[in-house]
């Protein structure tokens, strides 16, 4: 039972380890100077980017939560975003 155990822990901290190691091969595959691609230069950067939750969003595409607020999203952007600390 015990060599069950021991099996068990280590074949689950190999899988973590391979994991991680991909993790890292791929953000090293990234350029480090530049803003990310729209496209990731191969699949493990695109498997990596997906696990991350790193996207690139366009922006000429609105977010879900401006095309939901409507009307009201193009007077927000014109509103500063911080109270500007004088009242009006």
């Amino acid at each position: 039972m015990l060599v069950i155990l021991y099996f068990m822990a280590s074949s689950t901290m190999m899988l973590v380890l391979v994991v991680l190691a991909v993790v890292v091969v791929g953000i090293k595959q990234e350029p480090s100077a530049k803003e990310l691609s729209s496209q990731a230069p191969n699949v493990i950067t695109a498997w990596v980017r997906r696990l991350l939750g790193l996207y690139v969003r366009k922006p000429d595409q609105p977010s879900a939560f401006e095309e939901d607020r409507g009307e009201a999203s193009i007077t927000a952007r014109n509103s500063p975003r911080w109270p500007t600390g004088h009242a009006e």
